[in-house]
């Protein structure tokens, strides 16, 4: 498979950042469509999760500097060291100040999120919703209990009904 870009090296880097940025953009839309806390948060975590600090945005960012640093090193110049050492400080900052920053904020909008009714876990993905069960057994009726639930607690809901 021939890896070699079809594209000269500026308008590759220009769709490559258009990419990124759509990305980015539909990660700022899902946060900020709505007032409530949920959204906000799962953005917050889609750039940076601190239970997986390996998988959002900010370590994949980090993760190209990282790979760009061990590369540049093949570089035959006098300050090559000290751009290694930038590269590092820049990898440290996107994927650890930034990210800390992210998990202290999470950490406060934490106790805003709504919890879910059948299994009392507080998530981002908390919605309240008509009660699955009830809605499966009854259609026909439009007065079913409003009930907050998390996608497999609702899926598990309806599939019990």
């Amino acid at each position: 498979m021939d890896r070699t870009p079809k594209l000269p090296l500026d308008q590759e880097l220009q769709a490559a950042v258009a990419i990124v940025r759509i990305g980015l953009d539909r990660i700022r839309d899902a946060a900020c469509r709505t007032e409530d806390v949920g959204p906000h948060a799962a953005a917050l975590q889609a750039l940076y999760d601190p239970a997986h600090p390996d998988a959002g945005v900010l370590a994949a960012v980090a993760d190209v500097v990282g790979t760009i640093t061990v590369s540049v090193t093949e570089v035959d110049h006098d300050d090559i060291d000290r751009v290694t050492e930038l590269l590092d400080e820049a990898q440290g900052f996107v994927q650890d100040s930034t990210g800390d920053c992210i998990r202290h904020a999470l950490d406060l909008l934490a106790p805003l999120l709504t919890r879910c009714e059948e299994c009392g876990q507080q998530k981002p993905d908390v919605q309240v919703m008509a009660d699955p069960f009830s809605t499966a057994l009854y259609p026909e009726e439009t007065d079913h209990r409003q009930i907050p639930l998390c996608p497999p607690c609702a899926t598990k809901r309806f599939e019990e009904s």
